[in-house]
Order: structure tokens, then C-alpha cells, then sequence
């Protein structure tokens, strides 16, 4: 395949992955997301993690609030992106739910006056959204890149579980030398070992 012959793969897969995932009624997606947020609190690289970036979800995406509100009960260190400029991201520090406002491309993250950066070096696990993912650990974004770079260039170190319902997940994903891939897929029905 040619690089453009990707990118329009990639744009197709996309649309119908986020077709799939709107199509979720609000209370399926809260039962899914119930269900993967206990499979997450299983996992023993949540449990252990001691600094878990993890994500402020949009309406359609898995809702991770509840396991950070357990995370941070648990003295965890919890953190969110916070998008700092083309394609870059930054995880910062999350204290409490009620510090979250919207932010950039309307995804909530922390209110600016209460605002830490947290070392990406420091990240023991990173829950990771997306449009698709395949069962190798292949995962389509949303087509901005900031996942790619911040788990690529500042976070290596950290173990990256995608975090998705089941109607993401695809027979194959479409990739490039850029793509980074997951560790773990985590499902309402299932956890997937990519490697």
C-alpha cells in the first residue's frame, strides 16, 4: 500500500469505528464502561501503577471517571492530556473530579490555576482512547497524532492499555512507522495481551 493508499484506509476505518461507538446508547456505554473499569482495577498493571495517565472522555468514549475518583481514593497519582499545541500533549496532574474543565477540542482537563505537569517518565500505565483497534495492539486515532508522540517520544517506559468497547475492535488496522502499538486492549468482554 502507498502512503496515501494508508491514509484512505485509515480515514474509512475511522468513520465506521466512530459510527459503531456513537451508536452506543448513553446506558450501554455506561454498562460497558462499568465493566471495563472493573477489568482495569483487575489488571495487575493498574493495581500496581503507582502514576496512571488516563483520559477525560467525550460523550461516546469509555467513561473513566469513576475508576480515577478510585484511583486517586487509593492515593494514586492520576493524570489527564492537556493538548499544548499541534499534535503535542502534556499529562497533567489531576486532584480532584471538580478540577476538570473543557478544554481544547472541547476535552475536558484540568482548570489552568490548579494546573502540575507530570513527568512522562513517571507514567506507569497509560489508558489510551481511540477510533480502532485489532487484537495485535494496532490502534487508529483519531488522526492528530498526540497519542503516537507523547507514548513514542516522552512515555516509552509506560505500559499502554487501549481502553475501547468491543465494537471497536476491528479484523485489522491499518499502520505506519509512526503508529505506536498497544500493550493491552481492554473490553466490557475481554482483556486482550498484545504482547
Amino acid at each position: 500500500m502507498t502512503a496515501e493508499e494508508i491514509l484512505q484506509a485509515k480515514k474509512r476505518l475511522r468513520q465506521e469505528a466512530l459510527k459503531r461507538r456513537g451508536s452506543l446508547l448513553a446506558q450501554t456505554n455506561r454498562m460497558f464502561s462499568e465493566a471495563i473499569e472493573a477489568r482495569l482495577m483487575s489488571l495487575d498493571v493498574c493495581r500496581e501503577a503507582r502514576t496512571v495517565f488516563a483520559f477525560a472522555a467525550m460523550s461516546d468514549e469509555v467513561q473513566l471517571y469513576s475508576f480515577m475518583e478510585k484511583a486517586l481514593a487509593e492515593g494514586k497519582r492520576v493524570a489527564v492530556p492537556l493538548i499544548v499545541g499541534k499534535g503535542v500533549m502534556e499529562a497533567v496532574r489531576v486532584r480532584a473530579l471538580s478540577d476538570l474543565v473543557p478544554g481544547a477540542f472541547d476535552i475536558p482537563t484540568v482548570r489552568e490555576e490548579r494546573r502540575e505537569i507530570v513527568a512522562p517518565k513517571s507514567l506507569d500505565c497509560v489508558l489510551v482512547p481511540g477510533a480502532a483497534f485489532s487484537r495485535d495492539g494496532a490502534r487508529l486515532g483519531l488522526g492528530a497524532g498526540f497519542y503516537d508522540r507523547f507514548l513514542g517520544e516522552k512515555a516509552p517506559q509506560a505500559q499502554r492499555i487501549a481502553v475501547a468497547f468491543s465494537c471497536q475492535i476491528m479484523d485489522e488496522v491499518p499502520r505506519e512507522a509512526h503508529d505506536v502499538m498497544m500493550h493491552a486492549i481492554v473490553t466490557e468482554n475481554e482483556t486482550i495481551l498484545c504482547r
